[in-house]
């Protein structure tokens, strides 16, 4: 009984330092040498992970240079706004800001997830696990339930408005009446 013991512990303690040592390192800060409300696309990336297209995707296919709107979600946003294509026709680009998810857990969960909400959606959602647009843009907001809104003219960003949307939707659900509820609430807004 002790040599079980001894090896379950050992097990969890190697399986412990396995995903420590092979877990990627957080982003680093970007440095901003901007003013508040300055932001501007030049501080992206150049490509992005895109889930309902499942490949990366350059910048230029996803910013053209117009009016554009860039809806960063939370946790349970990404549950509300995977019908936005049916509500709306207007040139949204959605990002997950699953930055605060344990590592393992996103590779485990959290992107078959994204895919499997996002797979008919026609707005493309950037998975932003890294947190690189987070940081960009400065988020604080890491509640589960709220979104931010930015207008994006040509190539200055500007936030428009943070909101909610219902707690806990990703995990116990949300009915299509409070899906459309809130997506009009969004729009009302916008």
């Amino acid at each position: 009984m002790k040599n079980i013991l001894k090896i379950v512990f050992l097990g969890v303690v190697g399986f412990g330092l396995l995903v420590y040592f092979t877990a990627p390192k957080n982003p680093n800060p970007v440095k901003k040498n901007y003013s508040k409300g300055d932001i501007t696309l030049d501080s992206f990336p150049r490509f992005f992970d895109v889930v309902s297209k499942g490949e990366y995707t350059k910048f230029q296919d996803l910013f053209t240079g117009g009016k554009q709107y860039l809806v960063v979600l939370n946790h349970d946003g990404l549950a509300v706004f995977k019908d936005l294509h049916k509500y709306t026709n207007k040139d949204i680009i959605l990002v997950a800001n699953i930055v605060n998810t344990p590592w393992l857990i996103q590779k485990l969960a959290v992107d078959g997830k994204l895919e499997e909400l996002f797979k008919d959606s026609k707005i493309p959602l950037i998975n932003d696990s890294k947190g690189l647009i987070a940081n960009i843009l400065d988020i604080k907001d890491r509640n589960q339930n709220s979104y931010i809104v930015y207008e994006i003219n040509d190539k200055n960003i500007n936030k428009l408005f943070t909101s909610k949307v219902k707690l806990n939707a990703l995990q116990d659900g949300v009915t299509q009446e409070e899906i459309k509820n809130s997506i009009e609430e969004f729009l009302e807004k916008l």
